[in-house]
């Protein structure tokens, strides 16, 4: 089950951590690569709860279905007597979460060459999946992660889905999974929800790219004439930041309450304010 990778040849460098499951995460070299390539080798232990395993087999599934050179690589799985080990590539930078802290305690902004390139590597990630019918449902700065040239890549896909042609397309799902403060509307309220439930996280991250914060530390909800809560889209702050105002053109997109009016990623990458903003940084 692994692709052209002998573990004999992994040599042990170190320990990043451990996951969410009570296994290790472990760094190993391949000396016998030219490159000296890196791999991270995650366990699962088999005394794991039963959701552990459900996730393991589904992560491996959708990842062995999938290549793309903006979502992490997995090399596959191997079993000991204790545990699943899962195989994938390094990203050298961390993940983006770690990124945006860093940048938010010095105070220093990216530029928007910087926010339009990341925004760029996650769009055309996502829209790979979305093409082979797969939500990722938990995308968020920890699942983003930064190779060493700077580029992004799509990681765990532990909640991630497979939808099939036998269900609607306006009706795919019903199940609330994901991190609460990145979950689109329809997702924490338990509606059916589909591809767009992935394009307010991206929402959510493409804010924080232009103004280290999440935009929602405040209330997003204002008092209408008529008394009733209304959601105000988050405001960039493109003049102080030296953007176009495609900028925020971009984040109303995403930012959009009802599903059916939120932009598809195709609509997106395909429209004025997006295209003027790559072509600007080209």
């Amino acid at each position: 089950m692994l692709q052209n990778i002998d573990l004999a040849n992994l040599e042990f460098e170190a320990q990043l951590g451990t996951n969410c499951y009570g296994g290790h995460v472990c760094l190993f070299r391949n000396k016998k690569d030219k490159r000296s390539r890196r791999i991270v080798v995650k366990s699962i232990p088999y005394n794991s709860p039963d959701y552990a395993y459900q996730a393991v087999l589904k992560e491996h599934t959708i990842l062995s279905q999938i290549n793309h050179p903006r979502i992490l690589r997995y090399f596959g799985f191997f079993q000991t007597e204790d545990s699943w080990n899962m195989l994938t590539e390094f990203a050298e930078r961390g993940n983006l979460a770690k990124f945006l802290q860093r940048r938010s305690q010095r105070n220093e902004f990216l530029c928007q060459r910087s926010v339009m390139a990341k925004f760029a590597d996650m769009a055309e990630a996502l829209l790979y999946l979305h093409q082979r019918k797969v939500i990722h449902r938990d995308l968020k700065p920890e699942n983003v992660l930064i190779d060493a040239d700077n580029r992004l890549k799509l990681a765990d896909f532990g909640i991630a889905k497979i939808f099939t042609n036998v269900v609607p397309e306006d009706q795919l799902n019903m199940t609330i999974v994901g991190t609460p403060l990145y979950m689109a509307p329809e997702v924490a309220s338990g509606k059916p929800y589909d591809y767009k439930s992935d394009i307010w996280p991206l929402g959510i991250i493409f804010y924080e790219l232009c103004m280290l914060e999440h935009p929602f530390v405040d209330n997003c909800l204002a008092i209408g004439k008529d008394g009733k809560e209304r959601f105000v889209t988050p405001k960039i702050d493109c003049s102080g930041r030296g953007y176009l105002n495609d900028i925020q053109t971009l984040c109303e997109m995403m930012f959009q309450v009802d599903p059916k009016k939120r932009w598809t990623l195709e609509k997106i990458l395909k429209h004025e304010p997006f295209i003027r903003l790559m072509k600007r940084e080209m």
